[in-house]
């Protein structure tokens, strides 16, 4: 039996321009999903959790058709457990093998609200399945074999959250150019609501909006870069009130693209009526996280987004990032 943690991911600035190439800052946070994985006879894959929503799922799945599935009012949960299903089968592939197992998930994270829950879902089972298989992947293999499942249930996906979730810490991210990690300690509150689109929804909307204008798109996610590069230099001074600045910035791109929604944007004001030097989306959109930077005003922060619907929590950077529980 192995059991694996990755952390949720937060997203500091350059969410959605990350998927076209654009550097982007994310944060792990302290906040985990567990993956328990026992090897079973045959080539079943059984998938348990009793937390991934309110009321549980149960899959066992051979040979890619789903077997016996107990899954109660929440169809969430069973998207998550697809992410876990295929990450099976993309590290069956990169092995070359085929043995069952049986994988019980326990989650951290508030399910659907764009921390990154499918990112440490599809990393903490790729390392966990591996090991229990008595393979030793590097970080980097789990982290490549995982944003692999996120392209492959998604259909596109950019490889920042699995590379935070694997490598853990605040990251600067250029994808297929650059990971630096960032020194610095930063005051978080994250905000959740209620989610009403998908990831994969999200980016396909910003996909056909930019082929609808793309010289006007072009030149907004030109700016997200400018915008993150500066971003990089003022974290590096630990200048939080020029960052926060940048991510009311930021938030202002993000609804140019049509991805913030009303309750986000409560959220959002609420935590800079309450003292937030800035606050914006974290991921997606659509509803899910926000996050906010709030030194010396975090209980306030949290205060208003629970008066406004929200539920909120203090995050702390997670260095490690995926981690083997003895």
């Amino acid at each position: 039996m192995v059991r694996v943690k990755a952390p949720g991911v937060v997203k500091l600035f350059g969410e959605h321009a990350v998927v076209y190439g654009k550097p982007a800052i994310a944060m792990a946070i302290d906040r985990f999903i567990t993956v328990e994985a026992v090897k079973i006879s045959g080539g079943d894959v059984e998938i348990i959790s009793r937390d991934l929503g309110v009321r549980g799922i149960y899959l066992r799945i051979i040979d890619g058709s789903v077997a016996e599935a107990k899954i109660l009012d929440n169809a969430y949960a069973a998207k998550l457990a697809s992410y876990a299903y295929r990450a099976v089968e993309v590290t069956r592939r990169f092995l070359g093998v085929r043995d069952g197992v049986r994988l019980t998930i326990t989650s951290e994270l508030p399910v659907g609200a764009g921390l990154a829950t499918s990112a440490a879902v599809a990393a903490s089972t790729v390392a966990a399945y591996s090991r229990e298989l008595g393979f030793e992947l590097r970080k980097e293999e789990v982290a490549k074999l995982a944003h692999q499942v996120e392209v492959e249930v998604q259909g596109a996906a950019s490889p920042m959250d699995t590379t935070t979730s694997t490598m853990g810490g605040l990251l600067y991210i250029k994808p297929g150019v650059e990971v630096r990690r960032i020194a610095a300690k930063l005051p978080i509150v994250v905000g959740v609501v209620e989610r009403e689109s998908t990831t994969g929804d999200l980016v396909a909307r910003v996909r056909k909006l930019y082929g609808r204008h793309p010289g006007v798109i072009s030149r907004i996610m030109d700016t997200i870069e400018l915008l993150v590069n500066e971003a990089l230099d003022a974290l590096a001074r630990q200048d939080l009130e020029l960052v926060g600045e940048l991510m009311n910035v930021n938030q202002g791109l993000l609804e140019a693209l049509g991805v913030s929604n009303r309750r986000l944007m409560e959220l959002i004001y609420s935590a800079r009526e309450a003292g937030a030097l800035g606050a914006k989306i974290s991921g997606a959109g659509g509803g899910g996280a926000v996050v906010a930077l709030a030194p010396g005003v975090e209980d306030s922060v949290i205060k208003a987004f629970k008066a406004h619907g929200g539920i909120g929590f203090r995050a702390d950077v997670w260095e490690e990032g995926l981690t083997y529980i003895q």
